[in-house]
């Protein structure tokens, strides 16, 4: 029973587009704030911001909608602006409008409805509720993870941020080598779930900037919400050469400070940057008298551990004498062959982050990080735990319900912690879904084993994937998917959910088929703006994969040994988290099969 005695307006918005080409305002960033969430839009010219947003934000009267813009003034100052908008003016002539117009100074602002304004009947207490994604939960406690980098100019922050986060010019767009605005929240376009601060760094004769430091820290600890909390510091240095001095006087004395507690339990980092040239800084001194008759992996180990001796004298040493050894460090390099160092950066933020801060907040730095493929598998174990997958044999949400419906918060929960840069909102499309669906079905469907796989079964996961998506990924022919997109073929998933064998088999394959796809999709994307050739060549190549007829054998021999009874939740997620982590491939791992793929054309893009 639905009661339409009140009716809410709703309004859907699709993309939005700024024009300050007539303006005196030097706009540098612009963002959609929906109550207390900012939606960053990107520049497309010199003059003009676009963003595309899929699927649309919802707005309902009642809601707060305005354009934050934050612009530069003369002398090198920063000005914001907030651009109000009213969401009745909005909604009332809505007779078919695709666009609402507002000028403000200049400026042009064009705002794109996606169906217009709709009413939608309030649900009286007797209307079954949404099944809601439980990563819904996590973004409205925790939308961002929040981090202050702090380093000296040079040291290596912007490629940092941007390969850690895959981002474009993190730190370049913020400001001007040299300036820095600790309070200024930059957040990109092509990741927004993450919130950066900047800090220049304790320069010599520049200590008062501890406070400043110190200050902000202190302001975000004392704020109520997770959201607006710091989450975690990296502190950053260039390893510096023998000989040469690697704290200055105001990084002692904010060291001090964690050390006596003065900061609280916010978790700091110490980030050793440029390992790279360390590690040829530290080949060119050895003695080539002593390298004859190595192999070239002796040789490896040989400069590993010379370069781990240096390392604690020059390094680990002066840190531990200031700080301690409750503060972690790690040894990076943003070179593309030493990726598993940004990993392990990101492993050990995660950790303290859930220690010291929150679980929420621990989610979102996997999400918001993309360098760990690891870690995207470990959240997506963590969310389905908090509800769906412990208790996939017996959901009460689920019943009553479409399978199609239940299968749809467990792709949006798993899609939202991989947080591809997927701005047209490809992986969320029905197209997508039935892609999986159908190949759930496909997979399950005659012998279970398929000879013309078992010749690769001695192959690595990530051998055997990297061979086919090398013969899949030339750029002249279509990638053709041998499963039916836009249609759904399995016609079970229209049937009510119902506990049975069957069901709890496909529910796991779905799940663990999805997540080996997108594992698949972020070993190809390469942290670039997806396309759906991109999409397709991912599911090609797992279809086409051994591990696809691996994974669907053990799933059904898990059913074949159990009986309904005995086939309990917790042995449900036992058996969904076992074939996840046996399938996981970690940083290292991605970085030497990337180097055997050629490069993905993502355009011209191709239809599903």
């Amino acid at each position: 029973m639905v009661n339409t005695s009140t009716a809410l307006c709703t309004l859907h918005i699709s993309g939005i587009s700024i024009d300050f080409s007539n303006s005196e305002k030097n706009v540098e960033s612009a963002a959609a704030r929906i109550g207390e969430l900012l939606e960053p839009i990107e520049r497309d010219g010199r003059k003009i911001m676009r963003q595309t947003f899929s699927p649309p934000i919802k707005l309902s009267l009642g809601d707060t909608f305005s354009l934050r813009l934050r612009y530069r003034r003369r002398f090198r100052n920063i000005g914001h602006e907030d651009i109000q908008f009213d969401l009745q003016d909005m909604i009332r002539p809505s007779d078919g409008r695709q666009e609402y117009h507002k000028s403000h100074e200049n400026i042009k602002i064009v705002v794109v409805l996606s169906g217009g304004a709709t009413s939608e009947p309030e649900p009286t207490s007797d209307t079954t509720p949404e099944l809601q994604p439980e990563t819904d939960e996590i973004i409205q406690i925790c939308p961002r993870f929040r981090i202050l980098v702090i380093g000296k100019t040079g040291v290596g922050k912007s490629s940092l941020i941007n390969r850690a986060f895959g981002v474009h010019d993190a730190i370049a767009s913020t400001h001007k080598p040299g300036e820095a605005d600790i309070d200024h929240e930059f957040i990109s376009p092509q990741n927004n779930r993450f919130v950066l601060h900047d800090s220049k760094g304790f320069e010599p004769g520049e200590e008062g900037n501890v406070n400043i430091v110190r200050d902000f820290i202190e302001r975000r600890r004392n704020m109520a919400a997770l959201k607006d909390k710091l989450h975690a510091v990296w502190l950053c240095f260039e390893i510096p050469r023998a000989g040469g001095r690697l704290l200055e006087t105001g990084t002692e004395d904010f060291l001090t400070l964690k050390r006596g507690g003065k900061l609280g339990n916010i978790p700091v980092v110490v980030v050793f940057t440029k390992y790279d040239r360390f590690i040829n800084r530290v080949n060119r001194t050895l003695d080539e008298s002593s390298l004859v008759g190595l192999s070239p992996n002796a040789i490896k180990e040989l400069i590993k551990n010379k370069a781990d001796a240096e390392l604690k004298e020059i390094c680990i040493g002066p840190l531990e004498k200031y700080a301690g050894s409750d503060v972690p460090h790690a040894t990076v390099s943003t070179k593309a062959d030493h990726e598993e160092t940004l990993a392990r950066l990101i492993q050990i933020t995660e950790e303290r982050v859930c220690k010291h801060v929150a679980t929420e907040a621990s989610v979102m730095t996997s999400i918001a990080q993309r360098v760990d493929p690891a870690l995207k598998f470990k959240a997506s174990i963590d969310v389905g735990k908090r509800r769906y997958w412990k208790a996939l044999a017996s959901c009460a949400a689920f019943q009553d319900r479409t399978t199609w419906d239940c299968l749809r918060v467990l792709h949006t929960d798993i899609v939202r912690v991989w947080n591809f840069h997927d701005p047209h909102g490809y992986l969320y499309s029905d197209d997508f879904r039935k892609m999986v669906v159908n190949m759930v079905d496909k997979l399950d469907i005659g012998p279970t084993t398929n000879p013309d796989r078992t010749v690769a079964i001695g192959l690595s996961t990530v051998g055997a994937v990297a061979g086919i998506v090398s013969v899949l990924a030339g750029p002249a022919a279509p990638i053709v998917v041998p499963i039916v997109a836009g249609v759904v073929v399995a016609k079970w998933v229209y049937d009510v959910y119902k506990l049975s064998g069957v069901v709890l088999q496909r529910f796991i394959a779905y799940i663990v088929d999805l997540t080996l796809v997108l594992q698949t999709l972020y070993l190809v994307s390469e942290g670039q703006e997806l396309s759906r050739r991109v999409i397709k060549l991912a599911v090609a190549s797992y279809y086409a994969s051994p591990t696809s007829g691996e994974v669907h054998n053990r799933i059904q021999g898990y059913d074949r040994k159990m009986t309904l009874l005995e086939r309990a939740d917790r042995d449900t997620l036992d058996k969904i988290i076992e074939l996840m982590e046996l399938y996981s491939i970690n940083a290292k791992e991605i970085s030497a099969v990337r180097a055997q793929i050629p490069t993905v054309e993502s355009v011209p893009d191709e239809p599903w």
